[in-house]
Order: C-alpha cells, then structure tokens, then sequence
C-alpha cells in the first residue's frame, strides 16, 4: 500500500529551496523534488533508477477548498488502492517513502501538474498537502489526460469514506485578529455580516475547525489540545489595551504549549499575543521594547510596512497570481531579530534551530525587520506574523490580501512532514 505523508522535509527550518514541479516514477524528473528542501524518495533503491517511459499524462490544477486559488507543492501520485488514513489528532507526521515504480509529481506555483504514467487501467488518485488530501478513482488511458478539477481540489472537511482529510483546526478567539475570517476566504466556512454593521463573521454551523473563548482552560488542558494539529492564536490582549494575556506564573500553560508543539503540533501566533510564543520558546526571537515585562513589546502603534518576500517558493506562487509589490498591513509589535537556539530535534538528539524568515517588511524608523518567521522544536513548530491577517477587512466579497494569501502559504508549508537526519 502506499503511504500518503511525503511532502517537504524541515520546510520551516530554514530551508530556502524553490518549489520543483517534476517528480518521480514514470515520466517524471527524477526522485528529488518537493518543497522547502523536500525529498522523496523510492524503496528498493529506486532513487537513482531511470523510470520505465509514459504511456499517458494526467495534467491538471490543484486549488484550494475554494476552488481558485492555486496550490504549489502539492503531492500528486498515484497508487492502487487507497492510502493509509491519516490521525484524526495531533501526532508527529514523520515522511515516509513511496514504493518504488510510484508515479508522482508535485504541482507548480501556479498549481498545475503533468503526471506521466507508465500503465493504464484502474489507480487512486491521491492529492495531498500537509494534511489536506483528497484521493479518488481514476481510468488511466492512453495519451494526455485533463484530470477533473473536483479531484484535485483540496476539501473543505473531513470525510474519510470519502476520501477526503483536513487537519484539525482550532482558532482561539481573539480581541483583534479575526484569523476565521481568512480561512473562510480560503474555503472553510461561510461569512455573514456581523451585527450592528461591523464586519463580517462566521456563519454558525459552517465552520470546519473549532473556535475555541475559554483560551486559559483550553491552553492549559493537554487532552483538547491533542485534539488538534494546528491552534491558532490571534492577536488580543486581557484588557483591551495591553498585550498581557499570558498569565503570570501560568506554568500549566507554558508547558502544555511546549508539549503540544512537542508532539507535531503547530502553534500560530499573531502580534499582540506574541508572549505565547517568547514566554514557552524564550530565545528564538526578540521584539523591539521587550523587557522582562509580560506585554513589553506593546509600545508602539499600527503600522504598514512594504513587503520584501524572502522564500522563493513564496514569492513564486504569489507571483502565479499576479501579486508582485505589496504592504505588510495592520501590524503593531515589531520583531527585532532572530536567534539560533540550541535544541533537540524530533529523535531527541541535539540540533540548532534559526527561525526562518518568509517576509521582512520595510518598517518605519526601523528598516528591514522580519514580519513572518516560523522555526521547528522538536516534531512540531512555531508560526509568528507581527501584523493582522486580515487587516480589518469588512466585507464577506473582499479579495484576500497578499498578507492573507502569504500567511495561508505559509500555514500549508508547516504543515508538512519532518524528515529526521539522514546520513549522508
């Protein structure tokens, strides 16, 4: 049977690779290919094997849950039955290794993909990023194939008879950073006008991810933590003005936190809420002001910054639709610097980790800063942006902003495997 989680390897460890659009098995560009540095490779030695010739192509566009927006780096393959299911909780999403002979490929920044395929007949299509993955029946004959697009559109929920995964989200609702309503933009809920005209928000019961109010119960509790892969933490503060929701002497907390990531969670955090990031992963990053006040780096005011995207493949794929030049909008803390911290890796063995940095912005009276920069501790990570996702946005039919789009990528590429060291 062949497994489904290949994909990039160490994506948020500072890899700065561009996307490859090739892929192995028959008519692809060899068995090295992927995201962030990624590698998949064939059992039995099979790597460095010349593949047998295509018969057929299938060609095709994989989008988001919906339905336009273009995925890059998304693992196409074919298999002959379905793949192993995937944990409905957190767990350490190692990468595995596809049978020698696969066929696969990854898509473009633009989302496209050319599978070649050395057989016809009866396959499963399996379409995978991180943990969305869609899989489906598919006739193989001769010749190009245009592939359906409701095949390679990742769900928008979990429906495993299906054949359709999504991790599990869970957003901590915040004062300020309204994160549920880009997700929605990209597929997994409804919006709604809020009341007494203030916005937009979530339609009831549309939702596929949890929307979490009692954030020092949840954050504090390991078993609902578990229950999710990636938690969100939007920007917000205790009382209305300050940053300070991270409770003195919470050591409950801190260490759930720790653990949760620990364990092949992800942590993203935004702005305002930064001490979940400095107070459990001390010395990763440093904030301008920061003291060793909670809520120190809270000095300033909202600022935008023009965007300087550091990842190629980040600035490939905004580039595939169009964005080019773009402000940072709606961020208020400000990221000094970023640390090299002595760590352990997720086999326990000593490592290094430096945050990687995906965008810098321009920041008045400051120069270049990092705006988003994310780093792996242990088998999880640790996302932070310094500004609002959706940067106040009020209307349900708004186009996403840059920065939404960037931090959606960004979300997709640390949900990834991670490959432990290999020999060399």
């Amino acid at each position: 049977m062949v497994l489904g989680s290949v994909a990039a390897c160490s994506a948020a460890g500072g890899q700065d690779d561009d996307h490859g659009g090739g892929g192995g098995g028959a008519g692809g560009q060899g068995a090295a290919a992927g995201t962030g540095g990624g590698l998949v490779e064939l059992d039995g030695g099979g790597r460095d094997a010349a593949p047998p010739p295509a018969v057929a192509h299938l060609k095709g566009k994989v989008v988001a849950p919906q339905g336009t927006i273009p995925i890059a780096g998304a693992l196409v393959y074919l298999s002959s039955g379905a793949p192993e299911s995937i944990p409905d909780k957190n767990y350490c999403q190692t990468c595995v290794r596809l049978p020698e002979g696969t066929p696969f490929t990854f898509s473009n920044p633009d989302g496209s993909f050319d599978l070649g395929v050395p057989d016809t007949g009866r396959f499963t299509l399996v379409v995978q990023k991180g943990q969305f993955r869609r899989y489906r029946g598919v006739d193989v004959v001769l010749g190009d194939q245009p592939v359906p697009q409701e095949l390679t559109t990742l769900p928008r929920k979990t429906d495993a008879a299906l054949g359709d995964t999504i991790p599990k989200l869970a957003v901590v609702q915040g004062q300020w950073d309204a994160i549920e309503v880009a997700l929605a933009k990209f597929g997994l809920a409804q919006l709604q006008p809020a009341p007494f005209g203030l916005g937009v928000t979530v339609k009831p019961g549309t939702a596929s991810f949890a929307i979490i109010n009692d954030k020092q119960a949840f954050l504090s509790n390991p078993a609902r933590l578990a229950q999710h892969n990636v938690v969100f933490l939007p920007c917000s503060g205790s009382d209305g003005t300050t940053c300070n929701d991270f409770v003195p002497g919470n050591g409950a907390v801190k260490a759930a936190v720790q653990n949760y990531v620990a364990a092949g969670g992800k942590l993203y955090v935004t702005d305002y809420s930064y001490e979940f990031v400095r107070q459990p992963f001390p010395g990763y990053v440093d904030w301008v002001g920061q003291s060793s006040a909670l809520g120190s780096a809270c000095q300033g005011g909202q600022y935008d910054a023009r965007a300087n995207v550091l990842d190629p493949g980040l600035k490939s794929w905004l580039s595939a639709q169009g964005v080019g030049d773009f402000d940072v909008k709606a961020s208020w803390t400000i990221i000094d610097k970023v640390n090299p911290v002595a760590t352990t890796d997720l086999e326990g063995n000593p490592t290094t980790v430096t945050p990687k940095v995906w965008v810098e912005g321009q920041v008045p009276s400051f120069g270049a800063k990092p705006t988003t920069i994310s780093f792996e501790r242990s088998c999880g990570r640790v996302l932070f942006s310094t500004y609002h996702t959706e940067a106040g946005q009020t209307t349900a039919t708004a186009p996403m902003l840059p920065q939404e789009l960037a931090l959606l990528y960004v979300i997709l590429e640390i949900g990834v495997c991670i490959e432990p060291p290999r020999p060399q």
